[in-house]
């Protein structure tokens, strides 16, 4: 017969089994099993009081009440990880188990749900959906609701504008009770969009309402202007108190979209209330107060919005005849770049690049408005007072291409400003071999990039200008010579302007090559190439321009041209030489070849006469079968072993 203390040992383990069936059985979504009480009928009774208290802890283990299918049970949690799974935190208190949630306390503390666990299976750890409960909301549908709302607000200020306008002409009370009662209306709105944002799912439409109110106010204030004759200082001052409140609202709500409403609504206003550099004053008041919100928040989008509005605003300004328009002008230049170094650690670089933008537009736009040495010193202080930003602490890479490009263009305005004529063009030039030398020196492209903008633009303005094509091609041209006398100073500045863009041409390739961002192959072909133009072009300029100082006429005209067909074929044979094992070099002799023989056919043979015509055919002629005799036998050379190496390539 089965002793006591071997029965009591069989009715824990019992009860053991049967509870972690229950928890597996929970853990999936099955309802309680209510188990049978077969097992307590088999087991025989037995006098021990042992036996009898084990007995009654299995008769309370299988009678207790079913516990939720997705909850805890007061004994066994059925969201808890099946035995094995391994503990994802612990969990503070007596009794708690060592799988509960992390952090479960604090979020109790503070009135939130403890997180579910990631990662479980279907239906485990998490309540099932009630069948026809709501989906969430897809963000396309959020979306359409906020933009539901703010055209509601549009619509809402358009109406409060009609309004005012349809009492105003038909006589419906005071102008004072139509503006007080405008003030009551924005005044409510921003109320009531205050209340709606204390609730979470209303906060969408809290943020419409809200600007509504505050446009509404706007509104209040240029009406107050206009029919209340409102002084200006004072209009100007409400203002700013309406911007500011707006503001505080946006910088406690944390909405950046607020903000920018607000920034636009006083853009749009300031210029109904004033105009002039007092205009500029207020927005500049204006950008003040949205720097110290959008650097506190690091919103990017108030910020500029604010600094465009000053920034415009002075440019325009500008072709007043306002006393105070320089002093307009210098302060929105200082104050936006003090606001861009301010904002260099806060906001990213091309949002800084931009507001530094925009502070120098107004001294970039003065410039040339003051003309002279003047002008040119004001575009240059700004450059150099944007080049200072280098300085600051904390400059990524994007703002220092900004800023160094922002000081390019002051520069550049500068000697175009101070300087005319060949000098501003050979100002250019010399800028560009200086930057390149600069590049080399530091072994950074940046500086090579700046030098082939001026290269740019002294090269365009040289065969527009200075040496242009025109005279190149024809006999006689302006002007280097007009009616039929030589301009001595005229075809001095074109030898020497056709002589700088050939050394900046070459000293951009050599340092392009030195930084490696030329290369003699196809890679790079869209910057040597055009490089190679202008040197051609620039090599003609000089010859001929040099054969009209020695003698204006169409004698040495002819033979200046026949000159440069000559040095084209040789500086095809120097490329065809360099060429054999760089492709590069060799398709652009080939074609510096064919463009010899195309001038020889198409200009030389059209254009000259007589001996300058004989020696044009004659010089290239000769140049060209050595060229092709010397080249076949070095390509020769190059393909056999031991004397060129691997080929031609």
């Amino acid at each position: 017969m089965t002793s006591t203390p071997d029965l009591a040992a069989e009715l824990a383990s019992l009860g053991r089994r049967l509870d972690s069936v229950e928890a597996r059985l929970q853990a999936f979504g099955v309802p309680d099993a209510q188990p049978s009480t077969a097992a307590g009928a088999d087991a025989p009774a037995t006098a021990g009081s042992d036996a009898h208290a084990d007995a009654d802890a299995v008769t309370s283990v299988l009678e207790r009440p079913a516990a939720p299918s997705w909850g805890p049970s007061p004994q066994a949690p059925a969201w808890g990880p099946p035995p094995g799974a391994p503990a994802w935190g612990p969990q503070t208190g007596p009794g708690a188990p060592s799988w509960a949630p992390r952090n479960q306390d604090q979020n109790q503390a503070q009135g939130r749900p403890a997180p579910w666990p990631t990662g479980l299976p279907t239906g485990w750890g998490r309540p099932p959906v009630a069948p026809g409960a709501p989906a969430p909301a897809s963000r396309a549908t959020a979306n359409g609701a906020r933009l539901l709302a703010w055209t509601g607000g549009a619509m809402t200020l358009l109406g409060v504008v009609l309004f005012l306008a349809l009492a105003a002409s038909r006589g419906w009370g005071s102008p004072a009770a139509r503006v007080w009662s405008g003030a009551v209306l924005g005044v409510v709105l921003v109320a009531f969009g205050t209340w709606m944002h204390r609730v979470e799912t209303r906060r969408g439409g809290a943020l419409a309402v809200a600007g509504t109110g505050f446009a509404a106010l706007y509104l209040v204030v240029a009406a107050a202007n206009r029919l209340l004759g409102l002084v200006e200082p004072l209009a100007v001052l409400l203002a700013l108190v309406v911007a500011a409140a707006g503001l505080a609202l946006a910088d406690r709500w944390r909405s950046a979209l607020l903000a920018s409403g607000i920034v636009l609504g006083g853009a749009v206003l300031a210029p109904v209330l004033v105009e002039g550099p007092l205009l500029v004053a207020l927005l500049l008041a204006l950008q003040v107060a949205v720097a110290v919100v959008a650097l506190r928040r690091g919103w990017s989008w108030p910020a500029l919005l604010a600094a465009a509005g000053p920034a415009l605003t002075a440019s325009v300004v500008v072709f007043d005849s306002d006393p105070w328009r320089i002093l307009a002008v210098l302060a929105t230049t200082l104050l936006g770049l003090a606001g861009a170094a301010l904002a260099v650690r806060r906001l990213p670089d091309g949002v800084v690049g931009g507001l530094v933008a925009l502070a120098v537009l107004p001294a970039l736009v003065l410039g040339p408005e003051v003309d002279g040495w003047g002008g040119a010193g004001i575009a240059a202080a700004a450059g150099l007072l944007a080049l200072a930003l280098l300085a600051v602490p904390g400059v990524g890479a994007r703002l220092r291409t900004a800023l160094v490009a922002v000081a390019a263009v002051a520069v550049l305005e500068a000697v175009l400003v101070a300087l005319d004529g060949p000098v501003a063009t050979g100002t250019l030039l010399v800028v560009a071999v200086a930057l390149a030398g600069t590049a080399v020196a530091v072994r950074d492209r940046l500086p090579l990039v700046v030098a082939g903008g001026f290269w740019l633009v002294g090269t365009l303005l040289a065969v527009a200008v200075d040496a242009p094509i025109t005279a190149l091609v024809d006999f006689p041209q302006y002007p280097y010579l007009v009616d039929g006398r030589g301009q001595t100073a005229e075809i001095v500045g074109g030898v020497v302007v056709s002589l700088l863009v050939l050394l900046a041409s070459v000293a951009l390739t050599v340092a392009g090559g030195r930084l490696r961002l030329v290369r003699p192959d196809s890679a790079t072909a869209g910057i040597w190439a055009p490089l190679g133009v202008a040197g051609l072009y620039a090599t003609a300029g000089l010859i001929v321009s040099l054969a009209l100082l020695v003698s204006p006429e169409r004698t040495a005209f002819t033979v200046g041209h026949a000159i440069v067909t000559v040095s084209w074929t040789v500086v095809a044979l120097v490329l065809l030489a360099r060429g054999l094992r760089r492709p590069a070099l060799r398709v652009t002799g080939l074609v510096l070849v064919a463009g010899a023989v195309a001038k020889l056919v198409l200009f030389d043979l059209v254009v000259l006469d007589g001996l300058a015509q004989v020696a044009a055919f004659l010089g290239a002629g000769l140049v060209l079968l050595a060229a092709g005799t010397r080249y076949a036998r070095m390509v020769a050379e190059a393909g056999q072993p031991g004397r060129g190496g691997h080929g031609a390539g």
